[in-house]
């Protein structure tokens, strides 16, 4: 897939770019923190456990509702257990999301849309059967993934939001799982 990251790259530095030309107010810091229900293929893959993520980002206001969030996550899954297999996945994405706010500032309620990488992680540990031992391998891809979801801003200060999360994950077989999520956070600004 390599016209997906060109695709994004270019995507992202016209993003920041018209962000940076057209914003009605200073760029605002600010940190996530989320719990990650996975379904689909995830869901079996790491044994229906929540993963737990944070992240960072930064918000540029571009005037009339309109804002663009840069985006770094890291969203951690504890260890599963699959037909005898131990299994552990983790996911670090970089993305832009825009927002959406109908009431034409930012506050409230809004909607939003995301664009990301997402660096996938599988680490799996097979047990000792006579007369093999016990051994591991680790699995990692990069791939291109979407969200969409929506949100409430409390106060200029914290917010919570409901996203849905798609990509596919590491694995070394024809198989393509998908590695799709219900995220729900809390959002912090500074």
């Amino acid at each position: 897939m390599p016209v997906c990251p060109r695709l994004f790259t270019a995507l992202a530095v016209a993003l920041a770019f018209g962000a940076v030309q057209a914003r009605a107010e200073e760029p605002r810091f600010g940190l996530q923190l989320h719990a990650n229900f996975p379904t689909g293929d995830l869901k079996t893959a790491v044994d229906n456990k929540p993963g737990a993520g944070l992240g960072a980002h930064v918000t540029f206001d571009l005037g009339a509702g309109h804002v663009i969030r840069p985006r770094f996550d890291a969203v951690f899954y504890p260890e599963g257990t699959v037909n005898g297999f131990k299994t552990k996945a983790n996911d670090l994405s970089l993305g832009a999301d825009y927002l959406y706010f109908p009431g034409g500032t930012p506050g409230g309620l809004y909607l939003t849309a995301g664009l990301g990488l997402h660096r996938w992680r599988v680490d799996t540990e097979t047990p000792a059967i006579a007369p093999f031992p016990a051994s591991s391998a680790s699995q990692s891809s990069t791939r291109f993934g979407y969200s969409a979801g929506l949100g409430y801003n409390f106060n200029r200060t914290v917010g919570a939001e409901l996203r849905y999360v798609s990509s596919h994950y590491a694995n070394q077989t024809a198989w393509d799982p998908t590695a799709n999520a219900l995220q729900a956070g809390v959002t912090f600004r500074f």
